[in-house]
């Protein structure tokens, strides 16, 4: 049995709207792993791996992202995405 979110393929293909959504997963200790559809961290506490010294205080990010590729005999395809100011990298 699936009990998780289903999304839409056409969603994950349009960079502005898979930024504008995020993801939360905890461990209920104060500890989490968050991001955006598009991979692109969008906030200060996104990150795959969030530990609590002391929760709900002294958050640290110890695991921001994780810059990923697929390479063919043929090609390389990016599977990470970053945002900076003027331009999404890969396009």
């Amino acid at each position: 049995m699936y009990n998780g979110i289903e999304i839409e393929k056409g969603l994950l293909n349009d960079f502005t709207q898979a930024y504008s959504r995020e993801w939360l997963e905890t461990n209920g200790i104060g500890g989490f792993a968050s991001s955006t559809l598009s991979g692109a961290n969008s906030r200060k506490y996104h990150g795959l791996l969030i530990a609590a010294q002391h929760p709900p205080v002294g958050r640290l990010v110890l695991l921001s992202k994780l810059v990923e590729t697929l390479i063919t005999e043929t090609a390389a395809y990016e599977l990470d995405c970053n945002k900076f100011e003027d331009k999404v990298h890969p396009v």
